[in-house]
């Protein structure tokens, strides 16, 4: 379950910040397998996580499904991190398929700050017992959506976190991307839903990251205030690659997601038109030499 970015030692050696290690007791399978599992983790107590550990924020559905899923959650072990799944409904957040996923985070050496993208999507783990063999259980993701392929959470669902590094705070946090079935309503600054995007920061301060509204945007990185944006005929995911060529700089990123917000139900999509599309900086203007006659 993705939930830390870890940093801890500088190149001089000296601790970033105050680090302990913490046994963890995942609990005890009582009603599976009797045992007791725990592990050893490195924790920096003094840097604010990204989400919450546990489900803190109220559920937002439609009126037909408000009972059901209120009856899940009140029902369900709710304890925070590290929770195991067992034979009773488990919630993890920020979900299995939640937090900062790999490759979500880009960093500035010269500024100490770690770009990080995220996301909430709480899921409802249950054990059962396998078909085929007694001894073996299997649990799916549990994805936590609605009707309407959304979280069943408050948004926003998807952030862009800047981490101080130096400090061990948080600088600024803001929703990325939006749903374009509610920014068509006004509602917006929700954060996209079900990214699988990441960040690259560049040496002059610009943060590009794509989502699944088909845009890609440029952040100011101090700040987080887009600068800049676009908009393609599909989905995006993935990193943006930046490189050179003959002193030229290019940025190509992959346009080839579901923008649509029923992203889960796989094979039930119609075709998209991919494409990897490439932008670049305006050509510098060639300079005249001059000849005296």
């Amino acid at each position: 379950m993705p939930h830390r970015t870890p940093v801890f030692i500088d190149r001089s050696g000296r601790r970033w910040q105050r680090i302990r290690r913490a046994a963890i007791v995942l609990g005890v399978l009582t009603t599976v397998i009797g045992l007791t599992l725990g592990l050893s983790l490195l924790f920096a107590p003094s840097i604010p996580t990204l989400h919450p550990q546990s489900l803190t924020r109220k559920p937002v559905v439609r009126l037909s499904e408000r009972a059901r899923l209120l009856d899940d959650i009140q029902t369900a072990r709710n304890e925070g991190m590290f929770t195991p799944p067992g034979l009773r409904n488990t919630i993890q957040m920020p979900g299995n398929n939640g937090g900062a996923n790999l490759g979500g985070a880009a960093v500035d050496p010269v500024s100490g700050t770690l770009f990080v993208v995220s996301k909430d999507l709480p899921a409802m783990l249950k054990l059962e017992r396998s078909k085929t063999a007694a001894d073996q259980y299997r649990s799916g993701f549990g994805f936590m959506f609605t009707s309407s392929g959304l979280p069943a959470i408050r948004p926003s669902w998807t952030s862009i976190t800047a981490y101080d590094l130096n400090e061990g705070t948080i600088k600024w946090k803001l929703p990325l991307g939006e749903v374009p079935e509610l920014a068509a309503k006004g509602i917006h600054d929700t954060g996209a839903q079900f990214p699988k995007v990441g960040p690259v920061v560049t040496a002059g301060g610009l943060i590009f990251a794509g989502t699944r509204d088909r845009k890609l945007r440029a952040l100011d990185s101090a700040t987080g205030k887009v600068l800049w944006e676009a908009e393609l005929n599909a989905a995006l995911e993935g990193m943006p690659a930046v490189y050179e060529m003959d002193g030229r700089e290019y940025l190509v990123v992959c346009a080839a997601a579901q923008a649509s917000t029923h992203t889960h139900l796989s094979g039930q999509q119609p075709p998209i038109p991919g494409a990897y599309v490439a932008f670049a900086l305006p050509e510098a203007p060639r300079r005249v030499r001059r000849v005296n006659r």
